[in-house]
């Protein structure tokens, strides 16, 4: 009986296993990696500015009988009583008013989570005509508004997406409000592509909603309403309104370490909100200071689509074709 013929030798396959080695080392690197952030971000005692205190303590600050809000709540309501209506007025007014900008540049460091309260300091310091935050000061704007309608919600922020937001609840159903956009960017990354995708549940935005239309039917065009939904700009009149939408000042004025001054004063003397109130021009805004650095407290009209801290976040429009969230 004829021994086994012996097995050709493959001079590539060392070789291969040694690559197929490599890949799986790597692969485990940059796993441990991205998971780190992850993983020590579950610790307990929650730093201020933290992921996790936005979303477990950052409810604290929230007041729906904020005295700032309630003229603003009075205009929702007088386009629509019904919650679910309500969640996409609240989610696109948002965007209207509270200007978009990077923490650095407003308040002086990365990552900043202000309170509605810090955020009107800061823009009565500056001289702004609107609100400056990013995605998670546009989500306690919003948490105010939904609280003062009673609204149940929750604010919610991703590591994986780099982003924070608000979730309201209508009817036992959650709804994401300025979350991401489908395809946004941010998801475009390499480490949300190979793990993050995996922990992110499906974003669930508000159901259509034409509310700059119910604003012209259900008010008759209410002027004053419209001024406080942000949804007229500051040169408005009730014979010659002009409809506006959100800005984004990383994309307006890109360069420069703080947030710009205020190019919109022209014959302005009121804020944009809370609405009526003064604006010293020749003073707020020539003596605007430097934003606090880490270590102190933070004491035109060009308008884009609306982003928060990605410019891809659901809700607001970039032309007259109405405000309902788009995914």
């Amino acid at each position: 009986m004829e021994p086994a013929p012996a097995p050709e030798f493959d001079p590539i396959a060392p070789q291969r296993t040694r690559i197929a080695g490599i890949k799986a080392a790597s692969c485990t690197a940059l796993a441990f990696l991205l998971l780190v952030p992850v993983l020590g971000s579950a610790s307990p005692g929650h730093r201020r500015h933290s992921r996790d205190y936005f979303r477990h303590d950052m409810a604290v600050t929230v007041r729906g009988d904020h005295p700032a809000l309630q003229s603003l709540v009075m205009a929702i309501q007088a386009v629509s009583r019904n919650p679910l209506e309500q969640i996409v007025i609240v989610n696109d007014v948002t965007h209207l008013l509270v200007d978009y900008d990077e923490d650095a540049r407003v308040y002086g460091q990365e990552e900043f989570h202000a309170t509605f309260d810090e955020m009107l300091a800061r823009r009565r310091e500056a001289g702004w005509v609107y609100l400056r935050d990013d995605c998670d000061g546009r989500a306690v704007f919003a948490a105010h508004l939904l609280s003062a309608l009673r609204i149940p919600w929750r604010f919610e922020a991703s590591y994986w997406k780099g982003h924070a937001w608000v979730v309201a609840t209508v009817n036992g159903t959650d709804y994401d409000l300025l979350d991401l956009r489908k395809n946004a960017p941010e998801t475009a990354r390499l480490s949300y592509r190979l793990l993050g995708r995996h922990f992110v549940r499906a974003s669930n935005p508000p159901p259509h909603f034409r509310w700059r239309r119910a604003w012209a039917e259900r008010t008759s065009r209410d002027f004053h309403v419209g001024q406080q939904l942000g949804l007229l700009r500051l040169d408005s009149t009730p014979n010659a309104p002009r409809e506006r939408y959100a800005t984004d000042w990383t994309a307006r004025s890109p360069r420069g370490r703080l947030s710009p001054v205020e190019d919109r004063l022209t014959g302005v003397t009121v804020a944009g909100f809370p609405l009526g109130e003064p604006i010293q021009t020749g003073v707020a805004v020539a003596g605007a200071r430097a934003p606090a650095r880490q270590d102190e407290s933070p004491s035109g009209s060009g308008t884009l689509a609306v982003p928060t801290s990605s410019p891809h976040a659901t809700g607001g429009q970039q032309g007259p074709a109405d405000g309902a969230p788009q995914g």
